[in-house]
């Protein structure tokens, strides 16, 4: 899927650019990612308890990819100094990680969210 390679680089890029202190820029492109990942129904997804936007993307790498891009975001509000932030978007990572490996128990890539997010 071509779409989750480009939402990876994007976030590769986003952590690249709060690595150099420049928040405003990694913010944008966690926005960007966000709207490529999900389309035009990004904001009602992300408004959505995680089980339930599982359900409705119904991809177990769409997910997965969910999760990873919702855990840099927790980055960025932790950089904000926004500690309840980050740990809901945490949190809700956790969440849409096992429910990737929900739908689709041998997704390897969905495990391993599971393992990255671990202790965050």
């Amino acid at each position: 899927m071509r779409e989750l390679r480009k939402v990876a680089a994007m976030v590769a890029r986003a952590l690249g650019f709060r690595a150099e202190g420049d928040l405003p820029a990694a913010r944008a492109e966690i926005d960007e990612a966000y709207s490529t990942l999900l389309g035009p129904q990004s904001d009602l997804l992300r408004m959505l308890d995680p089980q339930s936007a599982a359900r409705l993307i119904g991809n177990s790498k769409k997910v997965a990819a969910l999760a990873r891009l919702t855990a840099a975001d927790a980055m960025l509000a932790g950089d904000a100094d926004n500690q309840q932030t980050r740990k809901q978007l945490y949190d809700r990572a956790r969440t849409l990680a096992t429910e990737a490996v929900k739908l689709d128990p041998v997704d390897e890539n969905a495990k391993a969210v599971i393992d990255e997010l671990r202790g965050q």
